[in-house]
């Protein structure tokens, strides 16, 4: 009797029996990134299949990326385009988990044989909760997964009875066997990365591949020396940072860079970009590649948490060469003892304000990193936290505190020493698609006071960053009222004051959904921002963004009851308003907005702005406008027109107000400015 199976080598030496038909293996990624088609994880584990002939003789293997949406029907649908699989490998992260599992569920009570393998970093270690909520996936992957799955395949592939057998001897792995889940040793780590093959150098992804992806997501190390107890990354490995070859770097770069479209993002996942001496050699070749292959790319990083020298140097080369838009400032909380709990008490702050003085004499965007939430943080110390960043003319950008697994946070002893009170929600409320679970109070922050540090967020963004940005410098400046009390003030004037009722009922859905995100009112949102919304994150802010510049005269009739408010605000309090100069910086404000409405409506047209040379110093001083608009020939005030560049006209307002949030996008830095040569004094 003859066999239709012909062994082959593996990489090991082992013998695999080769099926006459190849058996198809599916890896599958959920993205919350609209146009991603590229998983470096799931690009990794076909890469180390494919480099043992056995397995690359046995299996065919087939990647899929898609975008999470459309809940179970979604599923069905990829389901529906499958012939019976012979294993389903699923990576998960957080905002994936719930459509991963689910996917895992269909897959096994269609194809009940086919082996389904999960691992990614919120399901390693977490095997009871696994088991426990999706008991239809057969094997769980600790840590990092290229060498146990290909373990795991030959396991498959050679015993007919691999639970009682073959999957013992894999490290890192838990597994049903006999109705009980079974946990292995831990696999060490893989120190030498030579053993993970290259997604990029192999024939893993086609160049159509590539040139598809609106983000490629790549790494030229491992591992984090830090311990942050809030971070997975730290908190979990604490290691010491293991470097990829720089040759096999550059080969790769080289491919990515000559294929990925014009405007893609290239982000560079190390835990810490800028720590290494070399990692200015590899933003250097980025440069060099960049300029040969005539390639508009974004470069975005983890930039080190100890901003350096070194940090500066390369921001600054990667922005000269338009390949970056803001740079991390790290900050998490500037309270001490937050820091302290945070283990992240070797991580200096002291030196924040010459950073970004730094970075601001080479006129290189920043935005501060900063974490609402963190156990022992205030509601004082979290504004304390803000108004240091803003005085210094900084761009905070504000998350929630997600308590993600295997972090020290996580722990049972630490969330009950400090109180921790968490809720499954979404960790962006207007995107339903990103469950997580969100730390709403501790023993130093009510629930009450967490709702009120989230609908700051959307205050202090919607005015100091955009609509108000340099009356609110004026008004703190000349009263001494800090920053945040003043977008507080703005944000009590959207509730109460506000003529437009729209702009109000918004405002209102923030507070109501924070404390019961079920009463969301999309209907309402869609009301008010119709089609607008091409990036579903923080679309309370972009509705109430658009609401305000819809036009001309809707945008002045708002700012100007705004400056009333406040000023009344500050004169009852006892505080002289200098009204000329707050109206005067308004005018630079309201002019400001002419390139939202480019991106809102398509429209380019010119604003004037009139500003004492008083203010004007100010501003330039604080970083509100740039510091490289000549106004010498100007006398006591400085005059100007401004208007939008050409291509904001295709610039999606979603997208614009987006990049606001996040620090990037700064309107009256990307505004183009007139200056007359010489005006005369004012009188």
């Amino acid at each position: 009797m003859t066999s239709s199976l012909d062994p082959v080598a593996d990489a090991g030496g082992r013998a695999t029996p080769t099926p006459a038909k190849r058996r198809t293996v599916q890896l599958v990624e959920f993205t919350a990134m609209q146009g991603v088609r590229y998983s470096i994880t799931l690009g990794y584990l076909k890469a180390s299949a494919l480099a043992d002939p056995a397995l690359d003789a046995a299996c065919d293997f087939r990647i899929t990326v898609r975008e999470q949406s459309g809940g179970e029907q979604a599923t069905k649908e990829l389901l529906d385009t499958w012939d019976e699989p012979f294993a389903v490998a699923l990576t998960v992260f957080f905002w994936n988990r719930a459509q991963s599992l689910e996917l895992a569920r269909q897959v096994k009570e269609r194809w009940p044989n086919c082996h389904v393998l999960v691992g990614g970093n919120d399901v390693s270690y977490q095997q009871d909760a696994v088991f426990s909520e999706a008991p239809w996936v057969d094997v769980l992957v600790h840590g990092e997964g290229e060498l146990r799955f290909r373990d795991l395949l030959h396991a498959y592939l050679n015993d007919a009875d691999p639970t009682a057998g073959a999957l013992a001897e894999i490290p890192g792995i838990s597994f049903w066997r006999n109705g009980e889940v079974v946990t292995n040793t831990d696999a060490d780590r893989i120190t030498d990365l030579e053993q993970i093959v290259s997604p990029i150098l192999s024939p893993v992804y086609s160049d159509e591949e590539i040139t598809g992806s609106s983000m490629i997501v790549y790494e030229t190390n491992r591992g984090c020396p830090y311990g942050c107890a809030f971070c997975y990354w730290g908190g979990a490995t604490n290691s010491k940072v293991r470097q990829f070859d720089l040759e096999r770097i550059f080969a790769e770069l080289d491919r990515l860079i000559r294929l990925m479209p014009t405007d893609a993002t290239l982000f560079i996942a190390d835990a810490n970009f800028g720590i290494l001496g070399r990692d200015r050699q590899i933003a250097e070749h980025i440069v060099e590649l960049s300029k040969r292959y005539n390639k508009r790319l974004v470069v975005s990083t983890n930039w080190a948490k100890n901003g350096n020298d070194r940090i500066v140097e390369i921001a600054s080369m990667l922005h000269a060469a338009e390949l970056t838009g803001a740079i991390t400032l790290s900050a998490q909380s500037f309270d001490t003892d937050v820091l302290k709990i945070a283990n992240r008490a070797n991580i200096r702050t002291n030196h924040y304000r010459r950073l970004l003085s730094r970075f601001r004499e080479l006129d290189v965007p920043t935005y501060t990193d900063l974490i609402w939430g963190l156990p022992g943080e205030t509601f004082a110390t979290y504004l304390n936290g803000i108004e240091e960043v803003l005085s210094a003319g900084g761009s905070p950008v504000i998350y929630p505190l997600l308590l993600l697994n295997n972090t020290d946070y996580s722990r049972e002893a630490f969330k009950d020493e400090h109180e921790l009170r968490t809720r499954l929600m979404p960790a962006d409320i207007t995107n339903p698609d990103l469950v997580a679970d969100v730390v709403i109070g501790h023993s130093a922050m009510t629930a009450d006071e967490w709702v009120r540090g989230m609908e700051f967020r959307v205050s202090m963004t919607l005015f100091q960053k955009i609509l108000l940005r340099c009356a609110l410098r004026v008004l703190h400046s000349t009263t001494g009222v800090r920053m945040v009390e003043l977008c507080q003030q703005l944000w009590t004037f959207l509730l109460d004051e506000c003529a437009d009722p729209f702009i109000r009922a918004v405002a209102r859905d923030v507070c109501a959904v924070y404390r019961e995100p079920s009463t969301l009112d999309m209907s309402l949102l869609r009301t008010v921002i119709g089609n607008h919304v091409v990036v579903p994150e923080e679309v309370h802010y972009q509705a109430l963004l658009c609401r305000a510049v819809r036009t001309e005269s809707a945008t002045a009739e708002l700012l100007n009851a705004a400056v009333d408010h406040l000023c009344g605000w500050l004169a009852g309090s006892g505080f002289e308003i200098d009204r000329v100069l707050v109206d005067s910086a308004l005018t630079l404000d309201l002019a400001s907005t002419t390139i939202l409405r480019a991106s809102l409506r398509g429209e380019l047209v010119e604003a004037q702005f009139a500003v004492p040379r008083q203010g004007w110093d100010l501003l330039v001083e604080s970083g509100d406008v740039p510091s490289g608009l000549d106004t010498s020939h100007q006398g006591n005030v400085v005059r100007g027109t401004v208007w939008a560049p050409q291509r904001w006209v295709d610039f999606p307002i979603s997208v614009y107000a987006l990049s606001i949030w996040h620090g990037t996008g700064r309107p009256l830095y990307d505004l183009l400015f007139a200056l007359p040569d010489q005006l005369p004094a004012a009188a």
